[in-house]
This record gives C-alpha cells, structure tokens and sequence, in this order.
C-alpha cells in the first residue's frame, strides 16, 4: 500500500473511535470553590482516571463509573469539557 493511503487509513482509523476526555471536579464547603481532582479519557466501554501529574489512578467501566468510585471518598461532579461533551444521539 503507498505510505500516503496507508496515512490516510491510519488517520480513518484515529477519527474513528477517539476517546472522551472528562474531568472529576472536587466541590470545596457548599459551591463554594472547587478544583480539577482527576482527569480520565473515556473508550467506549471503559474508562482510565488519571491524577494531575499523569498517574494511572484507576480503570473502570464508564466515566459514570469513575464518578462513582470517586464519590465514595471526594465530593466529586463529573463535568465534560464543552469540546468533548456527549453528543445527542439519534
């Protein structure tokens, strides 16, 4: 296959399936102030979390899932950056 349609495939395939990128947000008093707590990149039918400096701190199922996790030791929203927010499907 030439290099530039074998390119043209792997770019196919990249825009095929790029992860959701979402963050876990920690809520601070009653609103009153909050911060990033973890990043995560949502794939499809899992999800990795990572801390701020780019350490693995779990896999889980959804990012749903990792708000779940998280919920149970931080007060923790699950926000989508406006560039990857979920689509409406239809």
């Amino acid at each position: 296959m030439p290099d530039d349609e074998f390119a043209a495939l792997v770019q196919e395939e990249a825009d095929g399936s790029p992860p959701r990128v979402f963050a876990l947000v920690e809520e601070y008093g009653q609103r009153e102030d909050c911060e990033i707590f973890a990043w995560g990149l949502e794939f499809g039918k899992r999800a990795a979390v990572f801390d701020l400096d780019g350490t693995l701190f779990a896999r889980c199922a959804s990012a749903d899932g990792a708000h779940a996790l998280f919920s149970r030791i931080r007060n923790v929203r699950l926000a989508w950056p406006s560039a990857a927010a979920p689509q409406p499907r239809g």
